[in-house]
């Protein structure tokens, strides 16, 4: 009886290590940014979101999508091709170049991983239930209130007639 009491006790143990130290050891996304914030249409961004704790290789792509227009989704590389920095070192990146037609405002982009057939990876949440690998950042569209004169064109100053 003391052996089973024993080994029960030993398997709950062990039970609730597991438990505790699931979100230590599960593939996280963070420092997701978005270079520069501040955008223009017309202008090019870098992307990045590093892919950390993933000792098995569970990732296989991660994905961006702009929340407010879901069609804006991109794939980033972890391939070591510019503006990838290095193959297979967990930052993933990609240059994205905004709309001419993109509306001002500001923007969430959220950033996903995804397993090997494509599915969405999910995790261990705060309070236990699973939830998507996934972070967000912000960025803002700005369109200019001022045109700033045309290249070549003169500037005229007010002259006084004495």
């Amino acid at each position: 009886m003391k052996r089973i009491v024993s080994v029960l006790v030993l398997a709950l143990v062990v039970a609730v290590g597991i438990g505790c130290n699931a979100q230590r050891r599960q593939p996280r996304l963070t420092s997701a940014t978005i270079t520069p914030a501040r955008l223009r249409p017309g202008d090019s961004a870098i992307i990045t979101v590093q892919v950390e704790r993933d000792r098995f290789d569970i990732v296989e792509t991660v994905s961006a999508v702009v929340q407010e227009d879901r069609r804006m989704r991109f794939d980033l590389k972890d391939d070591g091709n510019a503006p990838d920095a290095e193959a297979r070192d967990g930052i993933w990146s990609l240059l994205v170049d905004v709309p001419f037609m993109a509306p001002p405002g500001n923007f969430t982009l959220e950033f996903t991983g995804h397993d090997a057939k494509g599915g969405l990876i999910s995790v261990v949440g705060p309070q236990g239930g699973g939830m998507p690998l996934s972070t967000t950042c912000v960025f803002s569209v700005e369109h200019s209130l001022t045109e700033a004169p045309e290249e070549g064109a003169a500037e005229t100053q007010p002259t006084e007639n004495n």
